[in-house]
């Protein structure tokens, strides 16, 4: 049972959200990995999405030098998590590759145990 599923009574985190967060494949955006239209859904894909596509939707510098963190911009404007967006961008700054994933299944599955 995903950790997830312990707050699954929680109506905040489990109504659909729109527009829902899509993983792509950096190289080829065409190329989607998964969806979430909620934070259950998304506790529940995150541990089948490539590393990679996390590390780009959480941290990445764009052509004029600013940086992006698309997963950190939907939880604080679409789901309205400021708190949570913050600590996603900031281990987003900080952390990479498989731990980077493992902490942010981590961290996702920890919020679903706190609310």
């Amino acid at each position: 049972m995903l950790k997830s599923e312990l707050n699954s009574k929680n109506k905040e985190t489990t109504k659909p959200i729109n527009p829902p967060f899509v993983f792509r494949d950096p190289n080829s955006p065409k190329k989607i990995y998964g969806s979430a239209c909620n934070l259950q859904e998304l506790a529940e894909i995150l541990p089948y999405i490539p590393y990679f596509s996390i590390e780009y939707h959480l941290y990445r510098v764009e052509s004029d030098d600013t940086v992006s963190s698309d997963l950190g911009l939907w939880m604080r404007y679409i789901v309205g998590l400021n708190s949570l967006s913050d600590e996603i961008e900031k281990l987003g700054a900080s952390v990479e590759g498989l731990e980077l994933k493992d902490e942010l299944v981590n961290m996702i599955n920890s919020h679903f145990l706190d609310l």
